[in-house]
């Protein structure tokens, strides 16, 4: 039984993992384009950018961990798919974004580029400091640096729900005619779901270190820990899209939401402002570079025999703050549409989780296939790249393409007929009338 402490500290921890500098840069500039109609699309947000990461950390909890979610799976696929979703939400993608962001917004106002190999170093160094105690977690993130985070967070909500930036503006873009579908929209692109079946291999870990055994235990306190995450990460994206949403007198040209923080907390607190804003933002990458670590880590020691923890950790970081500093956009143009691909695939793993004993393998191999095949049509989508002529023909005949989910309905339907195949085997449907 957990004391009522340790279960808020591993839901700060799980909220901390999540709020990266995308999660703190994207809901302002999200608010500025929404205006008037803030409240349909944040609804539209919140449940997928939200309710869709949190629906899969509850299914995590069911099925009582992340690596159940490939158990149906061949070994040779479930291990090459775990291996490259800590990829790309490690060293190659998630981490040394995270660096460079924290970078952009704390030293480089100042001092511009020239000091982004140092800050890497020392950067790097704390993550591997936290996250090579995997056990002290909980205290790290749950007990130390996230209400550091969450005290400075409060401020910026107080400021600007005392002294808001000006009147809300009129809604602009999609926003203007269908601000809930494009908030559904922007909220699936957060693919914070890719995130929440990594990070279910950190919180079963940290609930076992806090001396927890019982699988339905474990599974009611990972079901607190993402309840948890949801309300305060809510929260905090209402605040910040409440910033972007009454900024008419912080200026009318802002190209995302990272400046419309800098010209907010500038406006409100001078040369602090950009020293709190900092903060936050390094704060923000830190905890999420520390969740990805660690979550990575685990899983090669688990998977590869001759891997151990401590390297992996060393190995991750490296990597990642070598990319940072050397070929981050180049790698990024490769690895984003990974991410776009792999991102349908982990829901379908979601949806087919509770179904597994109901889905022969093949029917299962056959759900993912089609959803990572249709997860690279939107990929092509998303990037532009898709052929002109193609692209008009898709949008006329394949549901929801236009909002980048083309792969739902084709993998929904072949989870169904997965799922009626192994209920009425094929002896049985012949005899139909």
């Amino acid at each position: 039984m957990l004391s009522a402490r340790n279960i808020a500290a591993l839901g700060f921890m799980t909220f901390a993992m999540y709020l990266g500098a995308g999660n703190l840069i994207f809901p302002p500039f999200l608010g500025l384009q929404a205006g008037e109609h803030f409240a349909a699309g944040m609804a539209g947000f919140l449940l997928t950018g939200v309710g869709l990461p949190a629906l899969a950390l509850v299914i995590v909890a069911l099925v009582k961990g992340s690596d159940n979610l490939t158990a149906a799976l061949p070994k040779p696929a479930a291990t090459s798919f775990w291996v490259m979703v800590f990829i790309v939400i490690g060293p190659a993608f998630v981490i040394p974004r995270a660096i460079t962001v924290a970078y952009q917004f704390s030293f480089a106002p100042f001092i511009g580029e020239a000091a982004l190999l140092p800050f890497t170093a020392f950067f790097c160094l704390a993550v591997i400091m936290f996250a090579l105690y995997p056990g002290k977690l909980v205290d790290t993130l749950g007990k130390w640096l996230t209400p550091v985070l969450v005290v400075i967070l409060t401020v910026l909500a107080a400021t600007a729900l005392l002294s808001p930036g000006g009147d809300v503006l009129a809604a602009s873009g999609p926003y203007q005619d269908k601000a809930f579908a494009e908030g559904l929209t922007q909220g699936y692109m957060t693919m914070d779901a890719l995130g929440s079946i990594g990070f279910g291999w950190i919180i079963f870990r940290a609930i076992r270190e806090m001396g927890v055994e019982c699988p339905k235990a474990t599974a009611k306190y990972t079901l607190m820990a993402a309840v948890m995450y949801a309300v305060a990460m809510a929260l905090v994206y209402l605040s910040l899209a409440y910033i972007g949403s009454t900024s008419a007198d912080l200026g009318t040209s802002f190209g995302n939401g990272g400046e419309i923080l800098t010209a907010f907390t500038l406006v409100n607190y001078g040369a602090l402002g950009s020293v709190l804003l900092g903060a936050v933002m390094i704060l923000a990458c830190l905890t999420t570079a520390i969740g990805v670590t660690t979550a990575g880590s685990e899983f090669y020691s688990r998977t590869f025999q001759p891997v151990t923890y401590q390297r992996s950790v060393w190995v991750t970081m490296l990597v990642a703050g070598l990319v940072a500093n050397l070929g981050l956009e180049q790698l990024l143009a490769i690895t984003l549409p990974v991410v776009v691909a792999l991102h349908p695939v982990a829901i379908a793993l979601l949806l087919i989780a509770p179904l597994r004993r109901r889905l022969t393998t093949s029917a299962v191999m056959a759900a993912v296939v089609t959803a990572l095949g249709f997860g690279c049509v939107d990929a092509l989508h998303i990037l532009g790249k898709m052929p002109a002529g193609i692209d008009a023909w898709l949008v006329q005949y394949l549901p929801l393409y236009s909002d980048y989910a083309g792969w739902v309905i084709p993998s929904m339907v072949v989870i169904a007929l997965g799922v009626m195949r192994n209920r009425f085997p094929r002896s049985e449907l012949a005899l139909q009338p």
